[in-house]
């Protein structure tokens, strides 16, 4: 089976390999996208699995990437889960009426990501 492919979109690059550095090590495939334009691009020409979105990027928030990819039927089904260093119950229901899965606040470890990829992957996919 080929691994599970995960679009990460954030507009800091380091934070991009960091995140990438942890899901690669799990055996997961990682395409990245540096703002929500690249990002429902890469989500309609490379289907991934799951996407990690950063809700404060320039130009297009995560907020409205996320509503674009939950308004695309091609990407719709697709698992989006949220990441934001915005510590408010405001930034959590803004991000789940948005259609985004849950939200991960910003500083996070290594393996609470690697868990909560792994809990909103499809249920007919697991990582190796």
């Amino acid at each position: 089976m080929e691994p599970l492919k995960i679009l990460v979109v954030d507009d800091e690059p380091d934070v991009v390999m960091l995140i990438a550095r942890a899901l690669n090590t799990e055996g997961f495939d990682v395409i990245s996208a540096y703002d929500g334009i690249s990002a429902l691009d890469l989500a309609e020409t490379e289907t991934p699995d799951l996407i990690l979105l950063d809700i404060m990027m320039p130009m297009m928030n995560g907020y409205e990437v996320c509503q674009q990819l939950k308004g695309n039927p091609r990407t719709e089904s697709i698992p989006v889960l949220c990441l934001s260093s915005a510590h408010s119950a405001n930034a959590r229901t803004l991000c789940r009426d948005a259609g985004a899965a849950t939200l991960i606040l910003k500083p996070f470890t290594p393996a609470e990501l690697v868990a909560q990829v792994r809990r909103h992957l499809p249920a007919n996919r697991d990582a190796k």
